[in-house]
């Protein structure tokens, strides 16, 4: 079964069948052989998507659900000084980046740069032979500026990046506790605070914390399907506290 309102992109949703994830991702992927090679159109040089054929969304263990998170807080004080930290670390879970796959459809991604270039998908043709001891080899030429479809029918698969890890610096806080009795006041203190800062992350896209969907969504909503979402902002903020 499918989640109707988590189809955001293209044909890409979350998929709930036995033995997968519930924050699974199916869609019209490409077919393949028995040796996992993509099944190539011999009149074309494309490969056959799973749509063409038999219009059954196909799984590739594609699952946006992290192996674990940690969060990691800490403060430390040194005379008059403080500093507060929060460090937010991911392992794993796949992140699909439909907003690449939108721009390269539409021929505005730097991978369709080399769009005057021959070339050929090395694979297999879906010829009666791909999953014989002997599949027959690709040799079809294909110039995608002379065939949009090279870009226009790409799978999203190809665009879903695998095992997205992050350390993030969500929070961090430098303070100075001022003299007592400034202004007249039982405490004071000035402050620094920034959200945000950094970000060490092996996702290719703007940020990898993404959600599709809005907050009213049910279910496994639009987690880990990045189109057209901003990265998380940068946030400097100073300001004083003081207690009467």
């Amino acid at each position: 079964s499918y989640v109707s309102d988590t189809w955001l992109y293209g044909n890409v949703r979350n998929g709930t069948m036995v033995g997968l994830s519930t924050m699974s991702l199916t869609g019209f992927f490409y077919l393949r052989n028995n040796r996992g090679d993509l099944l190539i159109d011999p009149t074309t040089g494309l490969p056959v998507r799973s749509d063409v054929l038999s219009g059954n969304f196909v799984d590739r263990g594609y699952d946006r659900q992290p192996d674990f998170t940690i969060g990691l807080t800490n403060s430390f004080r040194y005379k008059r000084f403080g500093l507060e930290f929060l460090v937010d670390i991911r392992k794993g879970g796949d992140v699909f980046d439909a907003t690449d796959h939108f721009l390269t459809a539409h021929g505005l991604s730097l991978q369709t740069l080399d769009r005057d270039q021959p070339r050929i998908v090395k694979s297999v043709l879906m010829d009666g032979r791909q999953n014989s001891a002997n599949p027959t080899p690709n040799n079809i030429v294909v110039v995608p500026s002379a065939n949009p479809a090279y870009y226009t029918s790409m799978s999203e698969e190809l665009f879903i990046e695998r095992d997205i890890n992050w350390l993030r610096l969500r929070d961090v806080q430098l303070s100075y506790e001022l003299p007592q009795g400034f202004l007249g006041s039982r405490n004071a203190s000035v402050f620094v605070k920034g959200t945000d800062l950094l970000l060490i992350t092996n996702y290719t896209g703007l940020d990898p914390i993404v959600n599709g969907n809005t907050a009213a969504v049910g279910g496994s909503g639009g987690v880990g399907i990045d189109f057209g979402n901003f990265p998380m902002p940068r946030g400097l903020n100073f300001g004083i506290r003081m207690g009467f």
